[in-house]
């Protein structure tokens, strides 16, 4: 999705686009979990079974539409108006980006692994996932062994962190696009704060939570449920910010920062199954304490390594001409470090001579482009 997203959301769009796109998993889990434990116990074929058929035949009919209604880029969709497209592909090429195709050979693989902000995002993605894995695949666990809840309300209750969580990944995202495009915050103040939020906070929620025992489950729910539902800020920090510092390659970056944070994935459940081993309240203490260990340093990281720039190595050539030649015009205004699009660029671009179109826009003007080559 991040390699679309790079393509399609515009500058100061990306947080409300990106948090929208990925709270739809979330939702996937608000459904799934008491979904399969009713299947688990009334379901066909032996119970457990039809979860797999039927959560198979919904994935299914969704790639399906996907198909059907996607593209890869603005410029190739059939169905998008000429005002939004031109808005999308402009937005972006003031940025210093455009949709130029690069091959594996062309990648700054060596620039990838050697940069801070790149850094930045796969140790905040690795501690996130670590906390993420440790809520869906012990939620249910610790339920059941401290809380002493059934299958059935197990489903429902397991349910309820991830629909706070999907609540705020929509809501929060508005809110840091709004601190950007208004002025009051740059874009890597928001980044940072955001997902200073999204770690710390469920890593002071997950403390208080290893001190709940049988005795007090409402509160352990509640406090269970904030701690998921603050995660979700970090959908407005780390996870949008590949498109900040290199569009291009925004999906690739995802692609190496989520791969090497999936080993949280079996390594997280393996350290709570050893460290829970005597089902004991002391036992998920340490659990829960690790987790915020993990939460806090990926914090601490992010704020050290992040950048809210686009990269040097991130830049197409043809966009940065396009950038430095139209920086003094009225087609784009900077503003705190971020780019504006003007409304008159429309007005512009259907301008039917080409030569006034060329000259508003220097990357449409094939002499202007050659020159300023010759220049460098």
């Amino acid at each position: 999705m991040h390699a679309m997203l790079g393509q399609w959301a515009p500058p100061m769009e990306r947080s409300k686009l990106c948090g929208i796109t990925y709270a739809g998993s979330m939702m996937g889990n608000v459904i799934a979990l008491p979904v399969s434990g009713i299947l688990c116990q009334y379901g066909f074929d032996d119970g457990w079974p039809s979860v797999f058929y039927v959560f198979g035949i919904t994935t299914t009919v969704c790639i399906i539409v996907w198909i059907f209604m996607t593209s890869n880029t603005p410029a190739t969709h059939p169905r998008i108006s000429k005002s939004e497209r031109d808005y999308i592909i402009q937005s972006l090429r003031a940025e210093g980006t455009t949709d130029v195709k690069t091959n594996l050979c062309q990648m700054p693989w060596s620039k990838f692994m050697t940069s801070g902000p790149v850094w930045a995002l796969i140790v905040a993605n690795f501690c996130t996932d670590w906390g993420l894995y440790t809520y869906l695949t012990n939620i249910p666990t610790f339920y059941r062994e401290v809380l002493n809840f059934d299958i059935q309300a197990n489903g429902v209750y397991s349910a309820l962190p991830f629909l706070g969580l999907w609540a705020i990944m929509n809501i929060s995202p508005a809110i840091a696009d709004k601190l950007r495009s208004s002025g009051t915050m740059s874009t890597i103040h928001v980044r940072k704060l955001f997902n200073t939020i999204g770690l710390i906070g469920p890593a002071i929620f997950l403390i208080g939570l290893s001190f709940i025992d049988c005795t007090q489950t409402v509160l352990a729910v509640v406090i269970l449920i904030l701690a998921v539902t603050v995660s979700g800020f970090v959908f407005s920090g780390y996870f949008v910010n590949h498109m900040d510092i290199a569009p291009r390659y925004a999906g690739t970056l995802m692609g190496i920062a989520n791969g090497l944070s999936a080993s949280a994935g079996f390594i997280a459940p393996y350290v709570a199954s050893v460290v829970t081993r005597p089902q004991t309240r002391e036992s998920w203490q340490i659990v829960f304490f690790i987790a915020a260990a993990v939460y806090t340093f990926g914090a601490i990281m992010y704020c050290v390594l992040a950048s809210g720039e686009i990269q040097p190595w991130a830049k197409d050539l043809n966009a940065a001409e396009f950038e430095m030649k139209t920086s003094n015009s009225n087609i784009y205004r900077p503003k705190n470090g971020n780019i504006v699009l003007e409304p008159m660029l429309c007005e512009q671009e259907q301008d039917s001579d080409p030569k006034s179109k060329g000259a508003a826009d220097p990357m449409l003007n094939g002499s202007h482009r050659q020159e300023s080559k010759e220049i460098v």
